[in-house]
């Protein structure tokens, strides 16, 4: 008989433990649950409640995105805020922003649990979108989408204000950074800001500097990560990859957040998977843009330029063909050499 998918991951969790930290806590540096899927469902296969909070502290690191219980039942709020005492840590917390004024009775609530963690949760974040091009048949449709989510963070901004929570909005790959820009500049509020992928954008037609320069002003915390890109038939390949495997420059990027603000927390998302594929070479791809969200000409030339001139160092990762075990001891690994490559060239996050 087969093994179920259940037992398999039992079996990649038992066969796949996490390496003991001890040296310095990385303060300013944490991580985020997608770019650990593998070590969730594995845990949860084998009965264990997946804790993230614990899961940064036991890797080193002294933040890590996180949720609250969904029923915000007062014993898990508590331990969450008991864990980041205990162990020195800050919190971002991901929350739906209200997109209704039926939604904010709960969001209310939400908030208020946030602001009493003592001070440790930097903010609350919502990504809004999926991908652009994806989530879209056509601009009508997207532009539909953005009045939505406007009309939601005005809902919810004297919440924000209320409990001097800021709420960091995510380009994630629905949003042009100046889109992004415009959108914060517009709320006219100091609780409204970025969460800055480094990254995602390279999906609208933007290189990860232009993004970058962008929405550095406005950024609340870093989703971090390195790059690797390619070309295909239709398109582009986007792979999150191990520190000092990517084309970015690490070093610069941090000095250059942590100017603006030095507390500045970098979540680490190191996603493992096969390349994301964007079809910039599709007709459908291009329907989700008009003359109110354009992309200029002059972007596309210097992103395909920058692709041309950064080919990746390294095959690109890729997770088809592997078992779970496989996927598990890929993804532990590619996690462990981004906090160790942190750990040894980036001194300012400690």
């Amino acid at each position: 008989m087969q093994p179920s998918r259940r037992q398999i991951l039992q079996t990649a969790f038992a066969a796949a433990p996490l390496a003991a930290f001890s040296g310095k806590v990385m303060k300013n540096m944490g991580s985020a649950g997608p770019g650990l899927t593998a070590r969730i469902r594995a845990t949860q296969a084998a009965g264990k409640e997946w804790d993230i909070v614990a899961y940064c502290h036991d890797m080193g690191l002294g933040a890590a995105h996180t949720s609250l219980p969904r029923d915000l039942n007062p014993a898990g709020v508590k331990k969450i805020r008991d864990q980041i005492n205990k162990w020195d840590m800050r919190l971002t917390i991901g929350l739906r922003t209200p997109r209704t004024t039926a939604d904010l009775p709960q969001y209310e609530a939400a908030v208020k649990a946030c602001a009493e963690m003592d001070g440790r949760v930097v903010c609350v974040h919502d990504p809004f979108s999926g991908r652009r091009y994806e989530q879209f048949k056509d601009a009508k449709e997207f532009h539909a989408f953005d009045a939505a989510c406007k009309a939601g963070v005005k809902i919810a901004e004297p919440v924000l204000r209320k409990y001097k929570m800021p709420l960091a909005i995510e380009n994630h790959k629905g949003w042009r950074s100046q889109e992004l820009v415009d959108w914060v500049k517009s709320t006219g509020s100091e609780y409204v800001g970025v969460c800055l992928d480094m990254v995602n954008n390279v999906s609208l037609i933007e290189t990860p500097m232009q993004t970058i320069d962008t929405l550095a002003p406005y950024t609340i915390f870093v989703s971090f990560k390195d790059i690797g890109v390619d070309l295909y038939d239709q398109g582009i390949l986007l792979s999150e990859v191990a520190f000092g495997d990517g084309v970015l420059d690490l070093k610069a990027i941090v000095a250059k957040m942590q100017k603006l603000n030095p507390k500045m927390l970098f979540q680490l998302e190191m996603l493992t998977r096969d390349p994301l594929k964007v079809p910039i070479f599709t007709e459908p791809y291009w329907k989700v843009y008009d003359e109110k969200s354009p992309v200029p000409p002059r972007d596309l030339a210097m992103l395909l330029d920058w692709i041309r001139k950064n080919p990746p160092p390294k095959p690109l990762p890729r997770t088809s063909g592997l078992t779970p075990q496989q996927v598990l001891a890929l993804e532990d690994q590619l996690n462990q050499r981004c906090i160790d490559w942190a750990r040894a060239n980036l001194p300012t996050l400690a």
